[in-house]
């Protein structure tokens, strides 16, 4: 009954990210326009919770929930991505992808905190040198301009 409930959830979202994409727009004069994309993939979506809802071969025999240290795996995973898009504007790219790269670093990896401080602090340079110095993207600064 659940996967039934979630293949009729993903039937949804895709009409309704359908409905939204033809919005957009499909094509026009220069070419494709910015619907078409997301318009093919939302009907791959709908077509293939409609495969699922009625296959009956794809239909679990019962929920198998995650062991307890994976769902704690699973909410240190969300609290890194809050923590980097949260961070983005009050303390920039810099500072906020350091804090959540360690904590991802931490839940996943489980890595000695040493260790991923250092792999933070190497991989959150070298984004800064390649997008922000040598492709010049603006990458949200911090209060510090850093």
């Amino acid at each position: 009954m659940l996967e039934q409930l979630v293949n009729l959830i993903w039937i949804t979202a895709g009409i309704a990210a359908t409905w939204h994409a033809w919005s957009l727009g499909l094509s026009g004069p220069s070419g494709p326009e910015s619907g078409l994309f997301p318009f093919l993939a939302s009907v791959l979506m709908t077509l293939l919770g409609g495969v699922l809802l009625l296959n009956p071969r794809t239909r679990a025999p019962e929920v198998l929930w995650p062991p307890r240290a994976g769902i704690w795996r699973v909410c240190g995973v969300l609290a890194g991505i809050a923590i980097l898009c949260q961070g983005m504007d009050p303390v920039g790219f810099t500072l906020s992808s350091l804090v959540a790269l360690v904590v991802l670093l931490q839940t996943i990896q489980r890595a000695p905190l040493w260790e991923s401080v250092l792999l933070a602090l190497v991989s959150v340079g070298m984004v800064n040198l390649v997008l922000g110095r040598w492709l010049g993207m603006p990458l949200p600064r911090g209060p510090w301009g850093w």
